[in-house]
Parts: structure tokens; C-alpha cells; sequence
């Protein structure tokens, strides 16, 4: 057993288990994974594994998709068993033997293959209520069950689950409960659905939105007519939509957490779709703040970027560095909550194997998710607390060793300080960002610091406006801080800031107090570097450029919002050349480590660590390897190689080094100084 200061959890289906031992293969499992999970989550795949539950009389078998994912007839170990109610709950019981706690968790997908099958069997209990089906804009119902539908008696599904859970809890005595995808969030986004007439009778009485002229309250059946509600709403009352939105989620998880909590029992969530605070709520109604305020125990974060970056199902996706970004924008904005990342190694019904196929992007991902800081009053502290392993079985004794190992050296330790920018948070300009999203198309905040990681910037700290205690900051979009949070920024005196925004009217009449001591037009982006005594360092402001303006959608009324998580929204071009000079000035302002080759390619994270040690990550965004020469800035006393990679002893010259970067991987060096 491992006690590094971090959790360790796995989500596994029932195949990776066997009914036909004694223990249910609990011992075998163990042995083979060489370490005790803080938590187990069992998929059961279908709802009806909670409401199709025919209590602990007697001895029943469980319906074939709860048995694996999706009833997929095989895992590379054995077969699908079919299991019993009686069979699960004593496989409950002989993990906790081990003091693991064990949660159960199923998605709001209810169909499923049969070998020999033409057709996709269902779900008996979800096939029975279609009023329950999330629902396009033309009507059309998607085969899964929305958590914030009513029953054709008014009566609120969400009650009706908790009441359903608590029942299963309790027969299977499980530790808590895993609210996964489609019960944590839609499947569709929010300008795509649901716009059935129940969501938006809910809607209306809870906003008190009045439809405007010739938009049907009740259509149902109308494709034309549920059009034309639906873009209504989308266009004229969408802020509105998202805080209805938001208000629902919260209120569920807000009655979920109150029973869970007073059985004694805990319950983590999934984020919504790997999205940052400000796409969780423009793109599907998700507030984080409110899940954490419903008082989760826990959010698992959908940091699934070997997955993506793999091409799985198609997909062309490379989101490590938006990843980044997105875990501290959570962190900051719920910083009392435990963040545990989804580390995506395999899972055989969505066929992929990243920790056979794509292992450096997996190695890539547990690195730099596990160095990403949040700073406060008391210092740096990580912002995820663990990883969980999905999928968890079929994995190989080696597969294992392999896959600790990393996350073992990914949370050794803990920075004392992260050299390079804090970017700073607000909560305010998450909220504004709505607004000003909509009207403008321009990036909020999580855009600007995804593409400036992605760029090479050296952002891997976030810390809340209301806590800048020492250090380089990084603010974006200071013309949408309030009032006072401005003049919190404005008047820092602990370190350099690098401020960027756009001119406003408001921001006109504080150009002096923030450097604007150059040109800069009405809607002109600017980025102003002020040193620790508030002196202007330089200022510069994005040229317009032909290229750019041809790239700006003119009517944006007619942007399409109806996308996938793994479609980019529409924004704004910001120019290269105003991003790659952000860049330069925090590069500068942090005294961060300056790559002279490859720099198109290499990017570092860099921590000091205990003693004045310097830990320095190096991420290679090629697929080929790539040799990084990085200077540090002082001269290097001694260096030594952290990661299995590079397998020779490295020799720095004066400040200088290098070395080769596995091909979209990470190496990981420490450095200690003359």
C-alpha cells in the first residue's frame, strides 16, 4: 500500500470482477492492480439499475447491461457473468474488507447491442417513460433520460430517483454514490435543448420570462413551431435560459446531497464534458459554484486528453493545454472542493487502450495535471487531489506498475512557489464573461490562458482576485473586472502584473491609472506589464489586420451554438502577433526559463522546490521526438533526470541544457543552482 498524499480511485465495470469465486475475485484484483483504492465506483451503465430494483427478498439476476458496459459480451479477462443482486452485494462487502469505499454509478443511456441483434435492445424500465427523453429543438427525443423532466403527472423525476437510490444504497450498502454523465449535466447543449414543453413551463415559472408574440407555450409534436420557440429563447432570453438551467442542476444535487448526507452516505460528480466553468454554464447550464454550495463531496473532472488527442471515435482534438487551463478555472472558482481528474487509459466498449496505444500523451496528462496550483493566504497547493483510473479492468500486473509509477512521481512532493505567472480568477468576470460572450464573441478568460499555455506562456497558477498575494499575475479581460476587484489589481504591489483587456468606454477613463500611455482605439485589445512598484514597462495593442477581419463573423445572430464539447464555440480572432507578444512580456515579467530551440514545440512548467530546487516539466507538442535546449537563466550546479526518459545522464553548460522529448510526451528534470 501506498501513502504518497494523494487518492487514488478506479471506475470498473462488474466484468472486471468474477461471481464464480468466493471473494467474487475481489483478492485477485487487488493483487494484480499492487495497491488499495481510496474509492471504487462500479458501473452499472442503465438507470434501471436503480429503478427496476427488485429489493433483497430474494435472489434475482441483474439485468444484462448492468452486468458490463453497454452488455458488451467480453473483457479481455472473461466473458460477461451474470450477476444476482445478492452476488454485487457481496462483492460490496468483500472490498470493503479492504477499507475501500464503493460507490455505485451509472450514465442516463438506456440502449444497448446484442450479438445477433439487429436492433438496440432498451432498457426496460427508461423504454417505458419517453416523457423522461431529453429532446432536440425540432422534437426529435434523444434516447436518454433528462434528470430534470416531470413524470405526464407533474411529479419531478429527480424525487423520484433519489427515493429509488436510497433504497439501492442501503440494500447494496454502498459508501455513496457517482453521478455520471447525462446526471450531472445534458447531453445536448443548451441552444440545442430541451426545449420540450415541460422545460420550458419549468422555465417560464421560474424566470418569469413572457414568450414573446406568436411563440407557442405548448407544442409538442410541432416541429416548426418548437423551432421557433427554441431560437426564440436561445436569442432573446439566453442568459436566462442558462441561470434557469443552472438553478436546476443546483436545486437536484441540492436534495440529492441532503439524502445522500443523511444516510451517512457521500457523492462526487462528473464536470460537465471537460468544459471550464464558463462553457459548463454557457454551453450546458452547469454553475460548479452551486453543485459545490449542494455540498458534492467531490467533483471527478473530465481531464480525459490522451482520449482526445488519440483520435478516438474521429475525433481531431488536442485539448492538453485547454485542460490545464480548465482545471485551475475550477479549482479557483470552487477551491474548497476536491477535484479528482479522470486519468482515460482504456475502456473496451468505447474502444480505446491510450495506455497501450498513445502512452506518452497518458504520461503527458498525469504530469501536468498534477502539477497545476492554486495560490492563497497559506501558499501553492495542487488543484486536483488524485486521479481515477477509467476503465479499470483488463489491465495487466505491468500495465499497473506502469501507470502508478507516474502518478506516484507526478504528486511527489509539493512546490513551494510555480515560476511563472498566477493567472488571476474572478468571479464576477466568469458571470459578466456571459453577457459579453454573447454580444461580443470575444474570449472570456479560460480562451486567453489556453491559448497562451498552448503558445508556450508560462501560466500554471491560478489564484482568486480576492487572494493576490505574491508573484507575477496575469490578468485577462480587466475591462470586465468590477470596481473594486480593478483596483485591487491596479494597486498590487507584490510582484509584476501583465494586465490584458479591451478599450471601453469605462476603461477610457482609467488609462492613466492602468498605463494606457499609448494609442489604443475604442474595442482595441491592449496589453499593459507594470512592475512590482506599479511603474509601466511597456504597453502594446493588438494591429488590426486584414486576415483577422476576415476571420470575424459579422452577423452573430446566425453563430451556431448547437456543438458537441469537442467543437470549439466561435470566437473572435486575437492576432498571433499581439498573443506571441503576451507571451514574451510574461516570459520576462516571471523570470521563467527561455526555450532556444524548438520553441514551436517544447513548452515547460517549472516549480521550486524544497531547498531552491528548480522541477521542470517539458512537454513536447509534436508527434516526432524533438531535442529541447532550454536556458534557465543561472548557472546550473546539478541536474538529474526524474522520468524513465531519457535513460543517460544529461550535462548542463553554464545556464543551459538539453535533451530529447518523447513525441507528445513529457520528460520531468530537477535542477539545483550555482
Amino acid at each position: 500500500m501506498n501513502n504518497r498524499p494523494y487518492e487514488k480511485w478506479i471506475w470498473i465495470e462488474l466484468i472486471g470482477f468474477d461471481h464464480t469465486e468466493s471473494d467474487f475475485g475481489v483478492k485477485a484484483y487487488l493483487d494484480n492492480i499492487g495497491f488499495i483504492p481510496q474509492g471504487i465506483s462500479l458501473l452499472m451503465f442503465s438507470p434501471d439499475f436503480v429503478h427496476a430494483h427488485e429489493g433483497m427478498e430474494r435472489e434475482n439476476v441483474l439485468p444484462m447491461e448492468v452486468c458490463s458496459y453497454g452488455a458488451r459480451p467480453y473483457g479481455k479477462e472473461r466473458n460477461r457473468q451474470a450477476w444476482t443482486n445478492y452476488q454485487l452485494r457481496g462483492l460490496v462487502v468483500e472490498l470493503q474488507k479492504h477499507g475501500i469505499e464503493i460507490y455505485c454509478s451509472f450514465f442516463n443511456l438506456f440502449h444497448f447491442h446484442v450479438e445477433g441483434e439487429d436492433s438496440l435492445r432498451q432498457s426496460k424500465w427508461c423504454a417505458a417513460h419517453p416523457e423522461l427523453y431529453e429532446m432536440r429543438k425540432r422534437g426529435e427525443a434523444l434516447p436518454v433520460i433528462n434528470p430534470l423532466r416531470r413524470f405526464k403527472d407533474g411529479s419531478y423525476y429527480e424525487d423520484l430517483l433519489i427515493h429509488d437510490l436510497m433504497i439501492i444504497l442501503q440494500d447494496y450498502n454502498f459508501d455513496g454514490y457517482h453521478g455520471a454523465d447525462g446526471y450531472t449535466s445534458p447531453r445536448l447543449s443548451l441552444a440545442e435543448g430541451d426545449y420540450s414543453d415541460d422545460m420550458v413551463d419549468q422555465f417560464i415559472h421560474y424566470s418569469e420570462v413572457e414568450l414573446g408574440n406568436g411563440v407557442a407555450l405548448v407544442c409538442d409534436g410541432d416541429p416548426i413551431a418548437m423551432v421557433q420557440r427554441g431560437e426564440w429563447i436561445w436569442h432573446n432570453k439566453r442568459t436566462e435560459w442558462i441561470h434557469f438551467y443552472a438553478h436546476r442542476w443546483g436545486e437536484q444535487w441540492k436534495k440529492m446531497m441532503s439524502a445522500l448526507h443523511k444516510m451517512g452516505k457521500k457523492g462526487v460528480v462528473n464536470s460537465a464534458w471537460t468544459r471550464d466553468p464558463f462553457e459548463a454554464l454557457y454551453r450546458y447550464g452547469v454553475d460548479y459554484k452551486l453543485l459545490a454550495a449542494a455540498g458534492v463531496d467531490g467533483i471527478v473532472v473530465e481531464s480525459v486528453g490522451a482520449t482526445c488527442s488519440s483520435g478516438v471515435d474521429d475525433m481531431e482534438y488536442d485539448p492538453g493545454s485547454e485542460f490545464m487551463a480548465m482545471l485551475m478555472a475550477i479549482k479557483a472558482y470552487v477551491p474548497d472542493t476536491k477535484l479528482i481528474g479522470l486519468n482515460s487509459i482504456q475502456d473496451t466498449n468505447e474502444q480505446y487502450d491510450a495506455l497501450s496505444h498513445v502512452p506518452t500523451l497518458v504520461e503527458r496528462d498525469i504530469y501536468s495535471f498534477s502539477n497545476i496550483y492554486l495560490q492563497d493566504q497559506d501558499g501553492v497547493k495542487r488543484c486536483t487531489s488524485g486521479f481515477v483510473a477509467c476503465l479499470g479492468d483488463g489491465i495487466s500486473k505491468d500495465g499497473w506498475e506502469w501507470l502508478i509509477k507516474r502518478w506516484d512521481l507526478g504528486y511527489e512532493g509539493l512546490a513551494k512557489r510555480v515560476i511563472g505567472a498566477s493567472f488571476v480568477w474572478s468571479d464576477e468576470v466568469l458571470h459578466r464573461s456571459l453577457v459579453d460572450y454573447t454580444e461580443t464573441r470575444n474570449w472570456p478568460v479560460h480562451k486567453f490562458v489556453t491559448e497562451l499555455i498552448e503558445r508556450g506562456a508560462p501560466i500554471q497558477c491560478v489564484v482568486n482576485v480576492n487572494e493576490l498575494q505574491n508573484g507575477t499575475i496575469f490578468v485577462a479581460n480587466v475591462h470586465l473586472l468590477p470596481e473594486q476587484e480593478l483596483q485591487q489589481v491596479l494597486t498590487y504591489r507584490n510582484g509584476s502584473s501583465v494586465l490584458v483587456g479591451r478599450m471601453t468606454e469605462r476603461i477610457s477613463q482609467e488609462r492613466e491609472s492602468i498605463g494606457l500611455n499609448g494609442e489604443c482605439e475604442l474595442n482595441q485589445f491592449f496589453c499593459v506589464v507594470r512592475d512590482e512598484n506599479g511603474t509601466v514597462l511597456s504597453m502594446f495593442v493588438e494591429e488590426t489586420d486584414a486576415n483577422r477581419l476576415s476571420d470575424t463573423q459579422n452577423d452573430l445572430s446566425k453563430v451556431n451554438d448547437s456543438l458537441s464539447w469537442i467543437n470549439s464555440l466561435y470566437f473572435n480572432s486575437v492576432s498571433d502577433s499581439f498573443l506571441n507578444g503576451c507571451i514574451r512580456v510574461l516570459v520576462d515579467a516571471a523570470g521563467s526559463p527561455k526555450v532556444t530551440k524548438h520553441a514551436e514545440h517544447i513548452r515547460t512548467t517549472v516549480l521550486e522546490m524544497e531547498g531552491g530546487i528548480w522541477r521542470i516539466l517539458i512537454r513536447n507538442l509534436h508527434v516526432n521526438y524533438k531535442r529541447a535546449h532550454i536556458d534557465v537563466g543561472r548557472p546550473i550546479a546539478s541536474m538529474s533526470i526524474l522520468t524513465d526518459f531519457p535513460g543517460i545522464p544529461i550535462k548542463p553548460k553554464d545556464s543551459n541544457f538539453n535533451l530529447i522529448v518523447p513525441g507528445r510526451g513529457m520528460v520531468m528534470v530537477e535542477i539545483s543552482f550555482k
